[in-house]
């Protein structure tokens, strides 16, 4: 789809979602994206009669379509990454859209080595009526990854930091939290997060889709222990941190009435807030553990 050199790859997963996948395209504008990018749209097993049928309409326009037995979002993104030629790799679901500006903010601080991955926030639309599936995104957060994810999985990253961590788990329990222990392999890998402040991609609410399945709090918990036992060192390390930093804030708080005396200090920059001061705390474990 595009006659310069891809510098961003989008990888377009689809399971039966061929009637939102129109306006997935539709929102990669090239008249408004600064950069050449390539569209490579996996079909992750798809039975629907309307997807198929508009699968192979775009591959009569020439799209990279990659057809696939089902086997999850993960296993699907690896798929079109494994062929993706860009530098860059912007996963996009199907039933989802981008703000062209995504991709014109983000690669400027890709290319000048400020960040490996860039992500911003979702702009919710379709079912909005559904509040417990609007989710949050916040900056990135090395400790809180191990209570939550932090980020969406459309985000803009090096395709390095796919093949370092050894692309998305393909062997979760349940689909739905790839993202989340992606994330968890990148930090672990040392990457640099940068999260842009605004709404730049948009988040379709279907009330029936796959992830609404995952408000049960017992597959949650599976899911936790899954990520906590696969990369327990990392689950460990964090939580000795979370666990000082708890200490630390129950000591200021037994020191009442100076404790706001105290917070006013931390926010002043004059005392070292309990964050920083664990990380610090920390610092030579990561460094014995680099070397060792």
């Amino acid at each position: 789809m595009t006659q310069q050199p891809a510098i961003v790859s989008i990888v377009i997963p689809c399971y039966n979602h061929g009637q939102y996948l129109q306006e997935a395209l539709d929102s990669i504008d090239y008249n408004k994206i600064n950069y050449s990018v390539e569209i490579i749209i996996v079909d992750d097993g798809s039975s629907d009669h309307e997807t198929l049928q508009k699968l192979e309409s775009l591959k009569q326009l020439n799209y990279t379509v990659i057809h696939q037995t089902n086997g999850g979002p993960g296993k699907a993104r690896n798929t079109g990454i494994n062929v993706a030629v860009g530098k860059y790799i912007l996963p996009l679901d199907a039933d989802n859209k981008i703000d062209p500006n995504y991709i014109n903010k983000a690669i400027p601080l890709l290319e000048k080595n400020q960040a490996d991955i860039v992500y911003a926030a979702p702009n919710f639309f379709g079912d909005t009526s559904i509040k417990k599936r609007q989710f949050k995104v916040r900056p990135f957060d090395d400790l809180g990854l191990v209570t939550g994810n932090c980020a969406d999985g459309c985000a803009i990253y090096r395709k390095e930091v796919w093949t370092k961590n050894g692309g998305y788990d393909e062997a979760m329990p349940y689909y739905g939290f790839e993202d989340w222990e992606f994330w968890i392999n990148a930090s672990k890998n040392n990457f640099i997060f940068h999260f842009i402040n605004e709404k730049l991609f948009f988040y379709r609410i279907i009330g029936d889709s796959m992830i609404a399945q995952f408000d049960n709090n017992e597959r949650n918990v599976l899911i936790h222990r899954y990520l906590a036992k696969k990369h327990s060192d990392f689950f460990l390390e964090k939580l000795v941190k979370i666990t000082y930093i708890r200490e630390r804030y129950f000591y200021d708080l037994l020191r009442f009435p100076i404790t706001p005396i105290v917070y006013l200090l931390y926010w002043l920059g004059i005392l070292e807030n309990t964050t920083l001061r664990a990380k610090k705390k920390y610092a030579h474990y990561e460094v014995n553990k680099k070397i060792a």
